[in-house]
């Protein structure tokens, strides 16, 4: 997350050095990271579309989150995003994720999820919920609403659960149905 904060910085960067250019005629203008963010006040939020977010961990395992846009908020350290689009790839397979709106907050790796959420694995099993939490560094997806996970040969629905991506472990909390 700290490289999409670096190439948002270096993009502002860029269009501060050719707006001086168009605007005062400079000649020759230098910025270095380290001086753009000296520069920008501490509440400057950012409004970015087609934004792509991608992080590594351990245990080859690596998380891309795409949004159609994106709403920065740099006093929180938060991303709020709309229409998401989410890929968590791991040795033990690949879950790909959807859902409508999404907050991203980079300093707990935390990607809360709402609205039409669905997580396809790679068995052919479909989670729908209407929330999710994906805990990036745990490899955990968390829902805490009514939830339905539906695969070739069954279906289950329950009030809560807690899913191990790398373990492949589905805990069901509260009330759960199995339906064959």
């Amino acid at each position: 997350m700290q490289r999409a904060r670096f190439w948002s910085l270096c993009a502002l960067g860029a269009l501060l050095v050719v707006s001086g250019i168009l605007l005062f005629g400079a000649r020759y203008w230098t910025l270095s990271a380290g001086a753009l963010k000296n520069m920008l006040p501490a509440e400057v939020d950012m409004r970015l579309d087609n934004l792509t977010l991608s992080e590594s961990g351990d245990d080859n395992r690596s998380v891309t989150v795409n949004a159609l846009s994106a709403q920065y908020f740099k006093t929180q350290d938060v991303f709020v995003l709309d229409e998401v689009r989410a890929r968590i790839s791991s040795d033990q397979g690949n879950f790909d994720i959807e859902a409508d709106t999404g907050r991203y907050s980079q300093g707990r790796r935390v990607i809360d999820l709402s609205g039409n959420v669905k997580v396809v694995d790679g068995d052919k099993g479909v989670l729908t919920s209407e929330t999710l939490t994906l805990k990036f560094q745990e490899g955990l997806l968390i829902g805490e609403n009514p939830f339905c996970y539906s695969r070739p040969g069954g279906d289950l629905t329950g009030s809560s659960f807690v899913y191990d991506t790398e373990a492949k472990f589905l805990k069901v909390e509260g009330r759960a149905h199995v339906f064959f």
